[in-house]
């Protein structure tokens, strides 16, 4: 039997100081997982990409804006390219602080999207990499094990079905080497990888790193328990404090600044559940563990497999006498919180920071895999170090029983099949080794082969669930976009102005094509703002975190200051208020005939504004054009239904817009129509809102004049301009599963003459803006009477304003957005901004690195370490665990890498 050596060479031998198991550990996954990126066609080897779902909406755009100001040197403190101009340190942290995201400034435009591909991998092999980094320090060991379970770390079925979910990479990769700076915090004495570890995973994303900072509190007590005395304790407690502090403290420029503007958002107001609730059979949860099935990538149950040898070795983990009982205890209770936690409603409450997410349910489920995988480890490297009996292998057999029984007709009968055979071969292989059949290199290869035949298969089904989109379709149209906002530019100069889309490709198009516009769709969405839009009639959700524009009318123009629109295909409806500017391609740029500046004098009476963002937004546009302009007749009259053309729905009508409808189940079609005339020429503005339709269709006199997607949220569009005979029609086709429902729809029309009283009267006293930058805007305004100077840019607090300049103190304007009082004359008016909480972060971040600093000058004067590491304790084997009496006096910590086991084998050694 190999023996553990006594004392240490001189010099660790060359085995213990390679990095190649290390370099492996990064390399294997990233290549299985670019050979399944390949099987998929991804780009370049074939037309598709890994854009899909929030990825093609929220993360790519925002990694696109955060390399158009890396390579242009914009600011990161602020953007005009979402939301209206948005604080951009809390999206900076959620969606786009990876490190490697830095590496986007050396690449080109064209070659973005494969960036941001590599990037993935990378932090896949990452994952892996650091991983076994953690086993290495951790148990002190540097041989292919390092690959063996580093590989199932970063292709557990938490990064298949989340990869897609690049944010959350990152840190989900980090967390080995958190976890490895408190073990040698604890057991060395060694606090500074723990440090800066930790301030890096919540510097990357603060999300993930949140879930990080809890299982951190976890883990504590129990490598108090596997290393300390009661005498070291208070120390290291208070150590770890010290440096937990720390590590936040590196975070804290970004941190302080997100935290703030969270409390804007429509997730602070969140209600706390009122009693316990279990989401699933407890057996489906079990079920879930096994390989060969498709993992969850949006909705479903927790991503908890990492493979079926970390299954098999909780046996051999709870029988070996070897391993302290205290160790099992706390291996198994940490376990089962984390596995209670997915499936109870107030802890999953809990640990999304008082949240319950919108789909990617349990998104901490990644620290179950990370537990698993290491008790696992532990027990593998008893068969390495052959302190296996028969009993062992008879319980790994035991546990691959029971995970087929537990599985069988709950997973996928191949899963289970599948899965049950892969573990029978690993449990063959123990065996195998255990009887001496297999050498070392030989049990690794077998390993090895199986190994990578599960992984491949996780891989391929893994990417095959979260699929992929076209990738030369994507951005639509851009190159003629990109000349488009070229002849905008020619036509701005340095001005300020806003750029829009009519019809939207993301919901964060402002971000992807880089103009001046209002779409945005983030979990820092500003909520009065939302609500704001929402009360106006553009298609917005509170609870969606989201906002974007789609056609809108006039008034809604002027009060987000969309000067300019692209139409990416097909013709605008509203003629009358848009001039062509240029066209190339399928695309055509159009001049907004009555926009108004970024900034225009209103009547005072406009901070009284406040909108109701569930009340009709005709009415809510009225009621701001008269809070604006002082005029009491409405902009927009309601026009009523000439007639119906329904087919295949029987509707009631409940008051003006308002209807229910039956469906009849055996009509061929179900169709909504509502027809409408008016007396005289009009421009008609149309609303409907209904949860089974996917468009709304406008016709006159029957013919096709457009369409208005309806998937998201319903909004205000224009229908076009209609003579007194000519009829106008919204038609829409309901869903083959709808039965019955309710419609709400709106025709209004618009009075001309007043637009065109109301539109001189505030261009009048329009904002010129000589100056701005990211976080500056500069502008003379000459007003014609004492009033409100209103800006469309939300007002966060962060918006310092000037008139004059004097410090002067902004008005919200319906909750929400900027305005400044201003006195008849000409003025001068300056907006610069600051972060809420920046100044604060940056001087704790600063603060933390120079204590850092300061540490480690004072350990190199001193020549002696802050802390010191705990001494290895001796504790009777049969005391505690009744071993055999060869076995009683042993070493309670593994060996250090200096008195590393030999893995030579006695037959090699004969």
């Amino acid at each position: 039997m190999t023996q553990i050596q006594s004392a240490a060479p001189e010099k660790p031998d060359k085995q213990s100081r390679t990095k190649f198991y290390l370099i492996l550990s990064f390399l294997i996954p990233m290549v299985l997982m670019g050979i399944g990126f390949l099987l998929q066609k991804v780009h370049p080897f074939g037309d598709r990409q890994i854009l899909v779902v929030d990825c093609w909406h929220q993360y790519y755009p925002f990694f696109q804006q955060l390399h158009e100001k890396l390579r242009h040197g914009g600011s990161l403190l602020f953007t005009w390219d979402s939301g209206l101009g948005s604080n951009f340190l809390p999206i900076l942290s959620y969606y786009a602080a990876s490190p490697l995201n830095l590496l986007a400034a050396l690449v080109p435009d064209s070659l973005l999207r494969e960036a941001f591909t590599v990037n993935l991998l990378l932090k896949i092999g990452c994952a892996g990499g650091f991983f076994a980094l953690f086993l290495k320090g951790t148990f002190r060991r540097n041989d292919f094990s390092l690959c063996i379970f580093s590989v199932m770390y970063a292709l557990c079925s938490y990064l298949l079905g989340y990869y897609w979910n690049v944010i959350w990479v990152d840190t989900v990769a980090l967390l080995p080497l958190v976890v490895l700076g408190m073990v040698q915090l604890v057991r060395d004495g060694k606090y500074r990888l723990y440090v800066i570890a930790l301030g890096l995973s919540l510097f990357t994303n603060f999300y993930i790193g949140m879930f990080t900072c809890i299982f951190a509190v976890l883990a504590y007590p129990c490598l108090c328990v596997f290393y300390l005395k009661p005498r070291h304790l208070a120390g290291r407690t208070l150590m770890m404090l010290v440096a937990s502090l720390l590590g936040g403290g590196l975070a804290a420029v970004l941190l302080i600044p997100t935290y703030l503007a969270l409390q804007l958002t429509h997730s602070v107001d969140n209600v706390f559940p009122t009693g316990w609730e279990f989401y699933e059979n407890w057996r489906n949860l079990f079920a879930n563990l096994i390989s060969y099935h498709e993992p969850t990538s949006k909705d479903g149950l927790p991503n908890l497999a990492c493979g079926m040898l970390p299954l098999v070795l909780i046996g051999p983990f709870l029988r070996a006498r070897k391993i302290r009982i205290r160790e099992k205890v706390a291996a198994v209770l940490v376990l089962a919180f984390l596995l209670v936690s997915c499936n109870v409603n107030i802890l999953n409450y809990l640990w999304h920071g008082m949240h319950f997410p919108n789909m990617l349910p349990f998104r901490f489920s990644f620290l179950f895999s990370f537990v698993l995988l290491t008790l696992a480890y532990r027990a593998f490297q008893l068969l390495l170090e052959e302190r296996f009996r028969i009993w062992d292998i008879a319980a790994m057999l035991v546990l691959a029983a029971a995970v087929f029984l537990c599985s069988y007709s709950v997973q996928e009968n191949h899963a289970v099949y599948w899965s049950f055979a892969t573990a029978v071969l690993y449990v063959l292989i123990a065996l195998l080794y255990f009887r001496k059949i297999f050498t070392p290199r030989l049990m690794y290869a077998a390993l090895s082969v199986v190994l990578a035949f599960e992984m491949f298969q996780n891989v391929k089904l893994g990417t095959e669930t979260v699929s992929t989109s076209d990738y030369p379709s994507y951005p639509s149209s851009q190159q003629y976009v990109e000349f488009l906002e070229q002849k905008i530019d020619e036509q701005t100069g340095d001005s300020f102005a806003r750029t829009e889309m009519s019809n939207w490709f993301t919901l964060n198009d402002p971000a992807l094509y880089n103009y001046h516009g209002l779409s945005q769709f983030s979990s820092t969405a500003n909520e009065s703002v939302t609500s704001f839009l929402h009360a106006l009639g553009l298609p917005a959700s509170e609870a969606g975190n989201r906002y974007y524009y789609a056609g809108g009318s006039p008034i809604t123009n002027w009060f987000t200051g969309i000067q300019y629109l692209i139409c990416r295909t097909g013709s605008l409806l509203d003629t009358a208020h848009w001039q062509m500017l240029a066209m190339e391609g399928t695309s055509t740029a159009y001049q907004n005939s009555y926009g108004l500046p970024v900034g225009f004098v209103a009547e005072r009476s406009l901070a009284d504004y406040e909108g109701n963002p569930n009340g009709n937004p005709f009415e809510n546009q009225n009621e701001l054009f008269r809070f604006a302009t002082g005029i009491q007749e409405p902009l927009f009259t309601p026009v009523d239904v000439r007639d119906v053309g329904h087919e295949g729905v029987e509707v009631t009508r409940g008051g003006y817009g308002i209807y229910t409808y039956q469906v009849d189940a055996a009509a061929e079609s179900r169709i909504l129509r509502y027809n409408y005339q008016t007396q005289t020429e009009a421009n008609l503005y149309g609303y409907l809102s209904t949860s089974n339709t996917a468009s709304v269709t406008v016709y006159k006199d029957d013919n096709y004049q457009g369409s208005y997607s309806l998937s998201r949220q319903p909004y205000i569009f224009p229908m076009g301009t209609y003579q007194g005979n000519e009829t106008a029609s919204l038609s829409a086709t309901l869903n083959e599963e709808a039965s019955a429902g309710g419609v709400t729809v709106y025709v209004y029309q618009l009075n001309e003459a007043l637009l065109e009283k109301a539109y001189q009267m505030l261009s009048a006293g329009g904002v010129n803006v000589t100056e701005y930058s990211d976080t500056k805007l500069c502008g003379t305004v000459n007003a014609q009477k004492d009033g409100l100077c209103y800006f469309s840019i939300p007002d966060d607090s962060g918006w310092s304003v000037q008139v004059d300049g004097e410090t002067v103190s902004s008005v919200k304007v319906g909750g929400a957005m900027l305005a400044v009082p201003v006195t008849a004359g000409t003025h001068t008016i300056r907006l610069t901004y600051c972060p809420p909480g920046f100044p604060a972060g940056a001087a704790i971040s600063a603060g933390s690195i120079a204590v850092l600093i300061l540490l480690y000058v004072w350990e190199r004067k001193r020549k002696k370490p802050l802390l010191q590491p705990v001494p290895a304790q001796v504790v009777s084997a049969q005391a505690e665990t009744q071993e055999e009496p060869e076995a009683q006096l042993e070493q309670e910590h593994v060996p250090t890498e200096e008195t590393q086991i030999s893995e030579k084998p006695e037959e090699e050694e004969t």
